[in-house]
């Protein structure tokens, strides 16, 4: 199986419980509000899977061998860089709106920090992804299947 596919599946083992999740408490309890911790839980548990498909991916893809240099799909990696700055900057103007905001008594506190540190969170690690893949060589992955059948 390709790193590519591994990580893929990946992602999808941890996005799908959460998914039951929401899933669950839209369709048992439409006439009524959401829970409270809800938000934060969704929130922690995005940034979670974020890091651990983060981590694991660089772990799947160790095992894989270098290939040759070949030229990037250029347009595309600089419409996702394109996307994640522009993200980036729209989070960092509703991080700085919300603080002057909560500086000035115009938004509850109690819901405003934990809501600005998750921004925050958000913010520092799309800036570090999009760094490390600015500064990334332009190798192209070989699967360890496909290393083991070139040599026979």
């Amino acid at each position: 199986m390709k790193p590519k596919a591994k990580i893929l599946a990946l992602i999808f083992a941890l996005v799908l419980p959460y998914f039951a999740l929401v899933m669950y408490f839209v369709l048992r309890i439409q006439g009524h509000p959401l829970p409270t911790w809800f938000p934060y839980f969704g929130l922690s548990y995005i940034l979670g899977t974020i890091v651990v498909v983060m981590v694991f991916s660089r772990k799947i893809s160790s095992g894989a061998q270098l290939g040759t240099v070949e030229k990037p799909k250029s347009a595309l990696r600089w419409m996702g860089r394109l996307w994640a700055g522009y993200l980036i900057a729209i989070w960092s103007g509703f991080f700085l709106w919300g603080t002057y905001q909560t500086i000035s008594g115009n938004l509850d506190w109690k819901r405003a920090v934990p809501a600005g540190a998750f921004l925050l969170a958000f913010i520092a690690l799309f800036s570090w992804l999009l760094y490390k893949d600015i500064k990334r060589p332009t190798q192209q992955m070989a699967s360890s299947d496909t290393k083991t059948t070139n040599k026979v």
